[in-house]
């Protein structure tokens, strides 16, 4: 019986730890992985993204071949297109900084970061890093907030919060609607509509205790 010998992970180059998890990858697929599949993956998990193995392997095909998933004598010409074809890429050719994502974020939504409310603005700018990037950087989302002297709780004051809706009230006018604060938030970078909601229980009850304090 032939002894199978193992090379240790660490020692192995970046080509081969690519070939490793390709190889890795196929043993769930009956058929040969498309290049648009393994694009998808790798938006969500810790991969090399399609582009470093085109410029290492010259394409996705070559990547299969070398790992010995496809012959090159197996595969027509349309079979090359199908394997290689990826889906287009929509967004910025150059993904953002953890810097300029978050400094987005800011400028978009206000000061108060959460996980789900940054995810849910990626999901319309993919440009941005993932929640996830900013954790494996930082360590924690909390950390990463301390980082940038941010808070997923938010910093403002019942004060504060009623000092931007009576700003908007005296710019807008008494018939002042919350998707009309939540403009005036995001231009204003004020207190967003849920932290307002939060601290008075409701949007009636914010206008309520607002016109209080206007008597």
């Amino acid at each position: 019986m032939k002894e199978t010998t193992h090379t240790p992970t660490s020692t192995l180059t970046t080509d081969e730890k690519i070939i490793r998890l390709i190889q890795g990858l196929h043993q769930l697929h009956t058929t040969p992985m498309k290049a648009a599949h393994y694009q998808k993956l790798a938006k969500h998990l810790p991969y090399p993204s399609l582009q470093e193995i085109e410029q290492r392997f010259g394409s996705w095909t070559k990547l299969l071949e070398q790992a010995g998933i496809v012959k090159p004598f197996e595969l027509s010409t349309e079979d090359h297109l199908m394997l290689n074809r990826a889906k287009p890429d929509t967004s910025s050719q150059k993904r953002w900084s953890v810097d300029e994502s978050i400094a987005f974020y800011i400028k978009t939504r206000g000061s108060r970061v959460t996980i789900r409310a940054y995810s849910e603005l990626r999901e319309t700018h993919p440009q941005m890093v993932s929640a996830n990037t900013i954790i494996r950087h930082y360590g924690t989302w909390k950390q990463a907030l301390a980082h940038f002297r941010l808070s997923s709780n938010g910093f403002y004051s019942d004060a504060d919060c009623l000092n931007a809706l009576r700003q908007a009230y005296e710019e807008l006018g008494p018939d002042l609607t919350s998707q009309e604060y939540v403009r005036f938030a995001r231009k204003h970078q004020a207190p967003s509509l849920t932290l307002l909601i939060e601290r008075f229980t409701s949007w009636r009850e914010a206008l309520r205790i607002l016109e209080e304090t206007l008597d």
